[in-house]
C-alpha cells in the first residue's frame, strides 16, 4: 500500500511538472492573439508612446525611429479611455520626463454605452488580467485570472498546437495588406455603423455621451501633466470613403464629435491633431488595410508626419 501511494505521488508530481513546464512555454510562445506579449518587455525611459484602440495599435509604427527615440505602442483593439487610463497609471513610471504621449481619439472613444454593456465584454476583458494588477481590471474574477494569467494552458486547447508551428501571425498578415483587396464599400458602411450607431444612441435616438470615458480622458491629461510628460490628442487618418459613410448615416455626428473635443481642449489646453481628412492619406488605398485602419506602410508614414508636426 505504501509503495502504491508513493507511485501515485510520483505520478502526480510528474504530471504537475509537465503541465507547469508546458504552461510556462505557452505563456512565452502562445499565438499572442490578444497582443499582450509586448507588455512583457516595456522599455525604460520611453520618449514617445501611444495609447488607444485599434487605431492606436495599427496606426503607430515606430520602426523608422529605432535608435533615435525609445518608443512603445500601448494600443489595444477596442480599447477606450477608461482602460487607456489604467494602462497609463500602471506603466507611467517607464516614461522619461518630457516624453510625448499620443492619445488616439476614435469616433467611438467618448460615446456610447459602457464597456461592460457590450456583447463579448468578458472575452475581451481577459487580456487585461495579463497586464494589469487585479484592482485595475474591470469585473475581476479570481477563476478567470487563474486560467488567463497564471495557467493559460488550461484553456488553450488547440492553440497549443498552433503555437508550436512557426506561422506568421494573422494580425501581421492583415497589417501588411491593402484596402484595395477588400470590398471597401461594405467595409466602411459596417465600420461607420459599428462606431456611430451600434450602442451609441439612447432610446430616443440621441447621442450617448459616455461620462466615464470622458472623465478618464481628463484624468489621463492631468496625470500626464503631473508626470511632466506631454499629452497630445490625435485622430488618425482614414480613407475618404469612411468619412463619407459617417456623414451619410449620421449627418450631425461630426458636430457632436468635434464639439466635445473642442470643449476638452479649451478646458485642459491639451494639443489636438486631426488627420481624419488629411489629403496625404484620404485617397491613398495602398496605405490602409481597410477604410479606417492604416497598414504598416501607412503607420510608418503617419508617425513620420506626426513626429515632424509636433517637433517643428
Amino acid at each position: 500500500m505504501k509503495k502504491f501511494l508513493i507511485k501515485i505521488l510520483i505520478y502526480i508530481f510528474c504530471v504537475g511538472l509537465l503541465i507547469t513546464s508546458i504552461n510556462e512555454w505557452y505563456k512565452n510562445n502562445g499565438t499572442d492573439s490578444d497582443n499582450t506579449r509586448k507588455f512583457q518587455s516595456v522599455p525604460e525611459n520611453i520618449q514617445i508612446c501611444n495609447l488607444g484602440s485599434s487605431h492606436g495599435l495599427y496606426g503607430f509604427c515606430y520602426e523608422d525611429f529605432e535608435g533615435q527615440y525609445t518608443c512603445f505602442n500601448f494600443g489595444m483593439s477596442q480599447q477606450r479611455p477608461s482602460y487607456d487610463l489604467k494602462i497609463f497609471q500602471n506603466y507611467r513610471q517607464a516614461l522619461q520626463e518630457g516624453a510625448v504621449v499620443f492619445i488616439p481619439i476614435s469616433h467611438f472613444s467618448l460615446f456610447g454605452i459602457s464597456d461592460e454593456s457590450y456583447p463579448g465584454f468578458e472575452s475581451k476583458n481577459k487580456r487585461y488580467y495579463k497586464i494589469l494588477p487585479k484592482e485595475a481590471v474591470k469585473n475581476y474574477h479570481f477563476d478567470t485570472a487563474l486560467y488567463t494569467k497564471y495557467f493559460p494552458v488550461l484553456s488553450a486547447y488547440e492553440d497549443i498546437f498552433r503555437s508550436a508551428i512557426p506561422l506568421q501571425e494573422e494580425e501581421s498578415k492583415e497589417w501588411s495588406s491593402m484596402s484595395s483587396y477588400i470590398d471597401l464599400e461594405k467595409n466602411v458602411l459596417m465600420a461607420s455603423e459599428r462606431y456611430i450607431i451600434a450602442g451609441q444612441l439612447d432610446e430616443n435616438g440621441g447621442r450617448i455621451y459616455n461620462q466615464e470615458e470622458i472623465n478618464a480622458l481628463y484624468q489621463i491629461i492631468e496625470l500626464c501633466k503631473e508626470s511632466n510628460v506631454r499629452p497630445i490628442l490625435v485622430t488618425a487618418p482614414c480613407l475618404s470613403e469612411y468619412t463619407d459613410a459617417v456623414r451619410q448615416i449620421a449627418p450631425d455626428f461630426e458636430k457632436e464629435f468635434y464639439g466635445l473635443l473642442e470643449e476638452i481642449v479649451n478646458r485642459t489646453g491639451v494639443e489636438y491633431y486631426d488627420y481624419s481628412y488629411d489629403e496625404r492619406f484620404a485617397h491613398h488605398y495602398e496605405l490602409f488595410m481597410d477604410g479606417d485602419h492604416l497598414n504598416k506602410d501607412g503607420a510608418k508614414k503617419f508617425v513620420r508626419i506626426l513626429i515632424q508636426d509636433i517637433y517643428e
